[in-house]
């Protein structure tokens, strides 16, 4: 199913689509991409969506998680842009982009897209015009501004858009819809949240959820803090790692949102995979400050 939205003159978004929210900017000179569909089927029908706007210029990944950059074979020749961290990251999860295990999974779910699963046509694209802090594209007459923004993962990208006066920022937010925690780093997420804060933007397109605006950034950065007190408390109880995801959490007091865009799979696995990551992230920042 595709609901294509505009949410300002000239950049649209899909958001309901198996995984992330794929965007588009369209300029004078071509279409910039912001992450791709994980689907096969999606993706080809995501390109020729944009296609009808114009030669596709740069596709930019703001993530690393698979829903977000599972897509990139399916736009051959197209210079993909991201974080160094990024490019890392996609090489290390080529097994999982091209594997048989992944090709079995859309046999069970998504028989449609098994034809073009390792198409010969479509290869592997990695982010190859790569960058640390902030790249700057002009793209007609179009500023394209990519900012690391470390918080979800660490090569998080936010990238904004300022004649459009909007933001995708990837999976730094979910717009009323379960937070994933399973590999972030709160603290430096809640600093990246204050730093869209700081944009110049009318809409935040999330990485999961409907578009927002900057008014729903306190709310998610209660979500997170939520969490992190309750793995702090665990953690000052004395629990042990395995102990602390066995414990007990009112989870729903911490994230009332249900998880979102069909990623139901991984609902049952997410709470504990939040807890470890956070029981030992409060671990290390315990040791950190007892060794100053």
């Amino acid at each position: 199913m595709q609901a294509m939205r505009r949410v300002s003159s000239n950049v649209f978004v899909e958001l309901y689509f198996f995984g992330c929210n794929p965007g588009f900017l369209v300029t004078r000179d071509g279409v910039v991409l912001i992450d791709t569909p994980q689907q096969p089927i999606d993706a080809v029908r995501w390109r020729e969506r944009a296609v009808e706007h114009g030669p596709i210029r740069y596709l930019i990944n703001t993530e690393p998680h698979p829903d977000h950059i599972r897509g990139n074979a399916f736009f051959p020749g197209v210079e993909v842009v991201g974080h160094t961290g990024l490019r890392t990251r996609y090489l290390e999860a080529l097994p999982d982009i091209t594997g048989a295990e992944r090709r079995a999974v859309l046999v069970r779910e998504d028989p449609d897209s098994v034809w073009l699963y390792n198409h010969p046509s479509y290869p592997p694209n990695p982010p190859t015009r790569l960058f640390e802090d902030e790249l700057t594209l002009q793209v007609g007459d179009h500023e394209v501004r990519c900012i690391h923004m470390p918080g979800h993962t660490s090569p998080q990208t936010t990238v904004y858009l300022p004649r459009e006066r909007a933001a995708f920022t990837g999976d730094n937010v979910f717009f009323q819809c379960k937070t994933f925690i399973q590999e972030a780093d709160p603290w430096q997420w809640l600093e990246a949240l204050d730093r869209i804060g700081q944009l110049d933007v009318d809409v935040i397109v999330p990485g999961h959820g409907e578009p927002c605006d900057k008014s729903y950034l306190a709310e998610q950065g209660q979500i997170i803090r939520n969490w992190i007190g309750a793995v702090e408390d665990l953690v000052s109880r004395g629990l042990t790692e395995d102990d602390a995801v066995k414990h007990p959490l009112d989870v729903q007091s911490l994230d009332p949102y249900p998880i979102g865009q069909r990623l139901f799979a991984m609902n049952e696995s997410l709470d504990a995979r939040n807890v470890r990551n956070l029981y030992r992230r409060v671990r290390a920042r315990q040791a950190q400050g007892a060794a100053r």
